[in-house]
């Protein structure tokens, strides 16, 4: 009983990690909330890709969130939501 009791706080916390390891949340790319215009053309598309990448990554962890949370799907949604606009003010020029 003993060795059963102190396996299972390990086997916890062990389960935990991988649940959490399950639904890491992506880095905003920084190129997309930066306050100053993209200096070229290329740096514009290359952060256009982060954000594709980083669309998909959002996308993954929302659908993953919202396994156990409807509010942390659309919280995650709308996070992602909110990036991308600012994105889009950066590559019209609308920079704050």
């Amino acid at each position: 009983m003993t060795r059963l009791m102190l396996f299972l706080p390990f086997a916890m916390v062990a389960l935990t990690g991988s649940l959490q390891a399950a639904c890491d949340k992506p880095a905003v790319p920084a190129c997309a909330i930066a306050k100053v215009p993209f200096p070229t053309d290329v740096a514009a598309d290359d952060c256009r890709q982060d954000m594709l990448r980083f669309r998909d990554r959002m996308s993954d962890f929302a659908d993953c969130v919202g396994k156990d949370s409807a509010a942390e799907k659309q919280a995650a949604d709308d996070e992602f939501e909110r990036i991308r606009v600012l994105f889009n003010k950066r590559a019209r020029g609308e920079l704050d």
